[in-house]
C-alpha cells in the first residue's frame, strides 16, 4: 500500500483575519502589523460589507515568493 501524504488545507478565495493569521502561523496582530508596515502586499486586504477580508491568492503568491527568496540566499 502506498504511503499517504497529508492533504494540504484548502482555503476559500477570501480569508477572515483569523484565517490569514492561521495561513502564516502568526497572530492577527502580526497580520495587522505586516499590513501597516508593508510586509504584506497592499492588495491582499479588502473590505467586504464593512468586514476585512484577505485575498487568498495574493497571500499564497506572497508566501511562495518568500520561499523562493529565502531559498536563493
Amino acid at each position: 500500500m502506498a504511503a499517504s501524504t497529508p492533504k494540504q488545507r484548502e482555503y476559500p478565495p477570501l480569508l477572515t483575519p483569523d484565517q490569514a493569521a492561521e495561513l502564516y502561523a502568526v497572530t492577527r496582530r502580526t497580520i495587522d502589523r505586516w499590513m501597516a508596515d508593508g510586509t504584506l502586499p497592499a492588495d491582499a486586504r479588502i473590505s467586504v460589507g464593512g468586514s476585512t477580508r484577505y485575498r487568498t491568492a495574493v497571500l499564497m503568491d506572497h508566501i511562495n515568493a518568500q520561499g523562493c527568496a529565502s531559498d536563493a540566499s
